[in-house]
C-alpha cells in the first residue's frame, strides 16, 4: 500500500529578511523630519537672499569695502548661494 504524505506548504521564506513594522514607521519618520529640515533651510535661504543686498548696499555706501573686502565679498557668495538655494522654495499662504 502507498503512503500518502500531506505536502507541507510554508509561506514563510527564511532566507529573505523582513524588517520589523516598527522600522518602516521610524524609515517614514526619518523621511519626514528630512524633508521638513530641508525645507526650513529652503525658507531660510529664499528670505536671507531678500536683506542681504541691503546689507551690501550698506558696506558700500559706508566705505566698509576699502577696509574689509573678504567680508564684503563673503556677503556676495552668500547672496549667490542662499538664491540658489532658495530658488525652489515655496511659501505657503
Amino acid at each position: 500500500m502507498a503512503e500518502v504524505r500531506d505536502p507541507v506548504m510554508s509561506t514563510a521564506d527564511p532566507s529573505i529578511p523582513r524588517l520589523p513594522a516598527g522600522a518602516s514607521n521610524l524609515q517614514a519618520l526619518l523621511a519626514t523630519v528630512a524633508e521638513t529640515l530641508l525645507s526650513v533651510f529652503r525658507g531660510f535661504a529664499f528670505w536671507a537672499t531678500i536683506p542681504l543686498p541691503l546689507v551690501i548696499a550698506g558696506t558700500l555706501a559706508t566705505n566698509v569695502v576699502a577696509t574689509r573686502p573678504l567680508l564684503v565679498g563673503s556677503l556676495v557668495v552668500l547672496n549667490v548661494v542662499c538664491a540658489a538655494l532658495g530658488h525652489s522654495y515655496s511659501p505657503s499662504v
